[in-house]
């Protein structure tokens, strides 16, 4: 087996094909310069690359966007065997369309399941998927719930890959690069193919941060990485490496429901720190990073969040994640 490195990248990309405001060109050079080493456009029910190729230094993996009114849907690696437009009525419709792309070869993800603009309309639980988009776009508090539903399927022992995608169309709120890649997936892969970056992915070896340049966390078991599986003893513990952990952000480390470890960073930023703990039970460990908005901060978000998600279905203000890891299994 070829050593793992780390390869960051966007998931979820749109192009003037579809409904974005770039050309695949010019998108492919956004993309250069914020320093991505792969990304994935997903045009709406339009195959914008016919096949994966490199722009430089640049993967570029053919996606699309399967995009009805009750649900979207990412096809990675593979072209969706049927032509638009596509009939999406019923869960049953959802269900044969993903299965013939499965059958071509397709990584599949849903997308921002209960996102209050564009998720699910029906019951998603045991819908087949190799992953799932569990942060959409910028932070926002639809991207919570999606996080609690992929941990209730981790908690039932669903090993259900998460990632991240910008769903980029233009910048909405700013002219500088603010949406692109955020959030920016980061993949733990043998080499920077089609192939590898999708298995990847699929074994659940991402971690989501916020930005390319952004917090990252490395959640290591002795030579396990995420995605592994470990056999439990007394003396199992994981390790925790997080760089450029911003002040008043807090690390938790989860057993499953419960946090096995915590840290806050308080006033001071931390260019690089390391923390270990002991494994409790089996079933999974994974670690995420967040923040809360408070005062005139929390009042701006409000503003900024009903312009790009009206109508959001979480009522509540709630700690915002930077950045997490999918799991490591523990038997």
């Amino acid at each position: 087996m070829k050593e793992r490195k780390w390869y960051k990248g966007d998931t979820h990309l749109h192009t003037v094909n579809s409904d974005g405001v770039l050309t695949k060109g010019q998108l492919v050079e956004r993309c250069k310069e914020l320093g991505l080493d792969f990304m994935i456009i997903t045009d709406h029910n339009f195959n914008s690359v016919e096949e994966s190729y490199y722009d430089g230094n640049i993967l570029v993996i053919q996606g699309q966007e399967i995009t009805g009114e009750n649900g979207h849907v990412n096809i990675w690696g593979a072209k969706v065997p049927e032509e638009p437009p596509y009939k999406l009525d019923t869960r049953e419709d959802y269900e044969k369309i993903i299965d013939e792309c499965r059958e071509a070869g397709a990584t599949v993800s849903l997308n921002h399941p209960f996102c209050s603009k564009c998720g699910f309309h029906f019951d998603i639980d045991g819908l087949y998927c190799d992953c799932v988009e569990v942060w959409n776009t910028v932070q926002h508090r639809d991207n919570m719930i999606n996080r609690d539903w992929w941990v209730k399927q981790l908690l039932a022992g669903k090993r259900l890959a998460a990632v991240g995608g910008s769903d980029f169309h233009k910048e909405e709120i700013s002219p500088i690069d603010i949406l692109l890649a955020s959030p920016t997936t980061i993949v733990l892969a043998e080499e920077n193919t089609p192939e590898a970056i999708l298995k990847a992915m699929r074994e659940g070896r991402s971690v989501i941060t916020n930005s390319p340049k952004s917090t990252m966390i490395e959640l290591t078991c002795g030579d396990a990485v995420i995605g592994d599986t470990v056999t439990l003893t007394e003396d199992t513990k994981v390790n925790v490496t997080v760089t450029k952990f911003m002040p008043w952000h807090a690390l938790t480390v989860y057993n499953n429901e419960k946090p096995i470890y915590t840290f806050n960073s308080g006033a001071k930023e931390y260019k690089a720190c390391s923390f270990s703990c002991g494994v409790e039970e089996k079933g999974f460990v994974r670690a995420e990073i967040t923040y809360e908005y408070k005062g005139v901060f929390e009042k701006l978000y409000k503003k900024v969040e009903e312009k790009i998600i009206p109508n959001c279905l979480c009522e509540n203000m709630m700690p915002f994640i930077r950045a997490f890891t999918n799991p490591i299994w523990f038997e």
